[in-house]
């Protein structure tokens, strides 16, 4: 049987998120029967890994920053022999372009992947009906990691959901001693540790947790642990220094070790201000972590674990409440792996559903 050659075209090479999400399929594929090469915008600590398991590695410049040199480098890939039997563009919108080409080569299956239920860039909404004909035109599959996410880009053109999956087993709750991963990231271990992770962009909503630290109703051991990178990240440590709020602050750089944070800590929070389905939520739950996040994030991220709490963003109340009184938690590991897998969450779960799309290549 011919090996299926996949172009994944991802954001970054950086931990979490959507590369998270490719990376668990391509270490549990057969790799004598797919081979993922990678496409992204920014280097980052998965390349490694990626390179150990036989991926080739093309770091572009995004269209909008050069985009001569990256439609020359993108026709080049496509090119190349032999040649790509998938293009699987999880950038949505924003890779029309790289679709495009992809059609015009004659890539047979050519998969647009919906991971986000808005838009950033509010300078963008303008132009969201061309890039959504451009992606919806130059794909002939149609994914979306969430209800909301698909119909965001495909409008009423149909879709088909693809969770986005953990290795649940990484994240279950141990045995180990937790005072090692607190001394290793200076952590403080008299307080209560409330875990976010994500980038530090608008969309992530860090000012939230800003507003929760200056609240003089929050308990005093409460301690915010913020876990990631991103343009805003200088801006938010300086403000964390102007506000005087060092107590209740740590922030940590993007790192391999989230099973053994999220294994210290006492909570997960995520106030997005909007959110498909997030891996890091995931984790959270298959660590057996109270989740506090924003009510406009995707509702199936939700496990039926009843870990998680829906709050609006409107008002700080019922974070605080919820803060100043975590639940106890008991559930067994067993629990928590029946319930992802019941849900369609857990990595093998997704595998199948996955590779039947790969494999159309000869039906279009």
């Amino acid at each position: 049987m011919k090996k299926i050659r996949v172009l994944q075209v991802i954001p970054a090479l950086t931990l979490g998120g959507i590369s998270s999400v490719v990376m668990n399929w391509y270490r549990h594929l057969d790799s004598s029967k797919y081979q993922f090469d990678f496409v992204s915008f920014n280097d980052g600590p998965l390349r490694d890994e990626i390179t150990a398991l036989g991926g080739e590695i093309y770091i572009l410049p995004t269209i909008k920053q050069r985009p001569f040199h990256h439609l020359r480098a993108v026709n080049k890939i496509l090119a190349s022999q032999p040649c790509y039997d998938v293009v699987h563009v999880h950038n949505s919108f924003k890779n029309g372009i790289l679709l495009w080409l992809a059609k015009r080569k004659g890539i047979p299956v050519r998969v647009c992947h919906s991971h986000t239920s808005g838009v950033e860039n509010k300078l963008l909404l303008p132009f969201m009906g061309l890039f959504k004909a451009i992606v919806t035109r130059a794909s002939n599959v149609h994914l979306a990691c969430g209800e909301n996410a698909g119909d965001f880009l495909y409008d009423q053109q149909p879709f088909t959901v693809i969770n986005n999956a953990i290795s649940v087993q990484r994240y279950l709750t141990n045995t180990n001693n937790t005072d090692e991963i607190k001394q290793r990231f200076q952590l403080p271990t008299d307080k209560k540790l409330i875990l976010h992770v994500g980038r530090f962009s608008i969309v992530k909503n860090h000012q939230f947790l800003m507003r929760l630290a200056l609240e003089e109703s929050l308990d005093a051991t409460v301690h915010f642990v913020c876990v990631g990178e991103g343009p805003l990240k200088s801006d938010f440590a300086e403000q964390i220094q102007r506000e005087n709020l060092q107590s209740r602050f740590t922030l940590l750089p993007a790192t391999p070790e989230i099973p053994a944070l999220l294994q210290s800590a006492d909570a997960f929070i995520m106030p997005s201000l909007f959110e498909g389905i997030s891996v890091a939520l995931l984790e959270a739950q298959a660590a057996a972590l109270p989740c506090l996040i924003s009510d406009t994030i995707a509702k199936e991220s939700d496990m039926g674990l009843n870990l998680i709490s829906f709050h609006r963003l409107e008002s700080t109340l019922t974070w605080l409440n919820k803060l100043n009184q975590l639940p106890e938690v008991s559930l067994s590991n067993s629990e928590i792996s029946a319930a992802f897998f019941e849900k369609g969450f857990s990595t093998e779960s997704v595998l199948d559903q996955l590779t039947d799309f790969y494999k159309l290549r000869g039906s279009f």
